[in-house]
């Protein structure tokens, strides 16, 4: 039988979507399953590493009944999953706690920590300033405030990797992944000595690398039985989430840009080189010798979600959708800034607080949602200008991420841009994550004359020039208003603390 299909999976902060391609390029079937998300404390947010787990047993299972094929059919697996999303392993390969996602403020006296041992030393050769969002910090942390848990540390794996390692037993990981730990240098590919061994990790704790399309195991029989797949198909490393994206929406070429409305609001821009700033998060591309150097806002699609579920009382985003755009741009004068989970570009300050401002008797349910959704696409504006101010720039700007989905929200973005925004058909790491697995297989090339093609455009927005001049006006009191209020957002911070 043929073997004309792949199987690949992004496990998301909030989801997993798994799908099957084929050989030609084209998405066969496509399945998603939610996991649920911990705040057992004010700055804490954790998953359940076997809940990422059995949602990827789900999706394929159900996948591959959906798609009509046989598992024999399929040649290869790949995953992909968010970045620095760390589990703890003891030496029955069991985690050991919650995994501390990337959104988690914790760790914050760890990362100033860090700075006094290390200094600048951690930028030199990690490429990366040190923040909440990266594993070190957060290692730091499970080390200081749960010795107990610490010490039967044997191995860590990454979110993805976690996951592969159920499936198809392997201690790896892929060289892209490896650098949210602020733990490897990105440039020469190898892991920090003196950074690992100062947190007490013995050198056989970490996973060796390797490339991502590389294949590095092959599905177990409990894996099977798990799953629903062929026991022996071969599983490649695969790698984030975010390069998958960037692949998988055809961002190919230097200057080619990305704005993510997924969870968190995802900047990047394709360059020949990483860029020296501590505002920058630097990562390699797929493609040899190019990197995609950017920032983001740290909550986009989680704004409407938080609206649904506290504030609609569980309506449908089309709903919402459908209330907001009744109400004019500019929200007759509401403002919101989204720093629900502190904020990331052009900021970097986890003790910032999401507020409204503004709010008059007039001001009803639709208005509050459309000024969030607003309020996003201002954020994204702020963090593309924080990019801009070091010479990062977009010569193409290309809309993915489920927020994307959002006519209402797609056409504001733009129109708060300004720009004209490209939205690729595909455009979510489950597809870059089969491209990479297809590239793996000998169905693609990994360069950009075999991939291009297989990257569709579905639409192609313009601003509209008379709301873009409203979105200005309102973007300078929004700028405004952010630095006016975060002095009172570190004194709630504080407040909450306590």
């Amino acid at each position: 039988m043929s073997k004309s299909y792949i199987l690949a999976s992004d496990l998301g902060s909030g989801s997993c979507k798994t799908l099957i391609l084929n050989n030609s390029g084209q998405v066969v079937a496509s399945v998603g399953a939610e996991y649920p998300t911990a705040y057992p404390q004010p700055g804490w947010v954790e998953q359940n590493p076997d809940d990422w787990y059995a949602a990827f047993a789900q999706t394929t299972r159900r996948v591959i009944a959906q798609a009509g094929i046989t598992a024999d059919q399929i040649a290869m697996v790949g995953l992909v999953a968010v970045t620095h999303n760390t589990v703890l392993l003891d030496h029955q390969d069991r985690p050991l706690r919650p995994c501390i996602l990337t959104f988690d403020q914790r760790s914050g006296p760890q990362c100033q920590q860090i700075l006094a041992d290390w200094g600048d030393r951690v930028q030199r050769q990690a490429r990366n300033s040190v923040t909440p969002l990266w594993t070190w910090p957060q290692l730091l942390w499970v080390k200081d405030n749960e010795f107990e848990v610490w010490q039967k540390v044997e191995r860590i794996l990454f979110q993805k990797d976690y996951v592969r390692h159920r499936l198809a037993p392997d201690y790896i990981t892929d060289s892209i992944d490896a650098a949210g730990t602020l733990l490897f240098d990105p440039v020469a590919e190898t892991w920090l000595p003196d950074f690992y061994r100062d947190l007490g990790l013995p050198d056989n704790a970490l996973p060796r690398i390797v490339h991502p399309t590389e294949v590095v195991s092959t599905v177990s029989q409990q894996g099977a039985a798990d799953t629903g797949l062929a026991p022996g198909t071969p599983v490649i490393a695969g790698t984030t989430d975010t390069v998958a994206e960037v692949f998988g929406s055809g961002l190919l070429q230097p200057g080619q840009g990305m704005v993510k409305l997924a969870s968190v609001g995802r900047l990047a821009v394709v360059n020949p080189t990483p860029i020296d700033d501590l505002r920058i998060l630097n990562y390699r591309h797929i493609i040899d010798g190019l990197w995609y150097p950017g920032s983001g806002t740290k909550s986009a699609a989680t704004v409407p979600r938080w609206l649904r579920d506290n504030l609609w009382r569980q309506p449908s985003f089309a709903e919402m959708d459908a209330a907001a755009a009744q109400i004019a741009p500019g929200s007759e004068g509401l403002l919101f800034h989204p720093h629900l989970l502190g904020e990331w570009a052009p900021h970097w300050d986890d003790r910032l607080r999401a507020n409204f401002i503004g709010a008059t008797m007039r001001h009803t349910q639709a208005h509050f949602t459309r000024a969030a959704l607003e309020g996003v696409a201002f954020a994204l504006r702020d963090a593309i200008a924080g990019l801009a101010e070091i010479g990062l720039t977009y010569q193409e700007y290309r809309l993915i991420g489920g927020g994307s989905k959002s006519q209402l929200w797609s056409q504001m973005v733009c129109d708060v841009l300004g720009e004209t925004l490209l939205l690729p058909v595909e455009q979510d790491a489950a597809f870059g994550a089969a491209l990479i697995t297809g590239v793996a297989a000998g169905f693609f090339d990994l360069d950009p004359a075999s991939i291009q093609p297989l990257v569709k455009i579905e639409r192609r927005l313009e601003p509209d020039t008379r709301r873009h001049v409203i979105y200005n006006d309102l973007f300078e009191i929004y700028r405004e208003a952010d630095r006016h209020l975060s002095a009172i957002a570190h004194q709630l911070a504080e407040f909450e603390r306590r």
